[in-house]
């Protein structure tokens, strides 16, 4: 069984964002998170492992939005590479929309997969989704 300490990163359910996204744990009790904040939105709340069940749903409800499935890797990859527009130099005050590429100076090369209104968008590099900022 996993320790948990102050500062580690974890994928847990944020109220806020109703998504399933990266945090950092910012209080440990007995051994496992009590609380967290959000590395997207910088809210601070109870840590929730996955969301909530709907009514009729039950309990099971695995879900993680920041680890892509392979075949979606697999489809972002493909579109990233046949892509024959320029890429856009990243900047965090310009505008990007779904499905630009993007050149950024440390990552490389990426695709825009998702928009995180109101300045964020999610990423697809060679090595992984990242969330990045962006002007409004």
């Amino acid at each position: 069984m996993t320790e948990y300490k102050i500062s580690d990163e974890i994928v847990c359910y944020c109220s806020k964002c109703k998504l399933e996204l990266n945090a950092r744990i910012v209080q440990v009790q007995e051994g496992k998170p009590k609380r967290v904040l959000c590395l997207t939105c910088k809210t601070e709340h109870a840590y929730r492992k996955s969301a909530p069940a709907k009514a009729g749903e039950g309990k099971v409800r695995k879900k993680r939005v920041s680890a892509p499935k392979v075949n979606q890797e697999a489809e972002w990859r493909e579109r990233l590479g046949r892509g024959t527009k320029t890429p856009k130099a990243y900047a965090m005050d310009k505008v990007f929309l779904l499905d630009d590429r993007v050149e950024h100076q440390i990552f490389g090369v990426g695709l825009v997969v998702s928009l995180i209104p109101p300045d964020k968008i999610n990423v697809f590099f060679e090595d992984g989704l990242k969330t990045m900022k962006c002007g409004v």
